[in-house]
């Protein structure tokens, strides 16, 4: 990947399935946690909270890629879910239906 021209790319249709970025990463890696942070935004993820960031196409390699650039490996899960309470919401800012 081409940390500037990094895209992820949208199917034709949704699989129904949030990919959600969850990380507490230390104050000693801030520069860290700040630039994946800003990543996440520009790749169009919507920041749940400070340290949750969703989105709702595949994007493993996208998110492994990230993690092992910004070597933040033990800090960063991803989770894949089928149910928010938000959904209808979130729906709303991908534009999904």
């Amino acid at each position: 990947f081409n940390m500037e021209s990094m895209t992820i790319k949208k199917p034709n249709y949704w699989d129904g399935k949030w990919r959600m970025a969850v990380f507490d990463i230390p104050e000693k890696r801030r520069s860290a946690r700040d630039a994946l942070r800003n990543m996440l935004k520009r790749l169009e993820f919507y920041e749940l909270q400070k340290s949750i960031f969703i989105y709702p196409y595949e994007c493993t390699n996208e998110l492994d890629y990230l993690i092992e650039f910004f070597r933040i490996r033990p800090y960063v899960r991803i989770i894949v879910a089928t149910e928010l309470d938000n959904s209808t919401h979130l729906k709303n800012i991908f534009n999904l239906s």
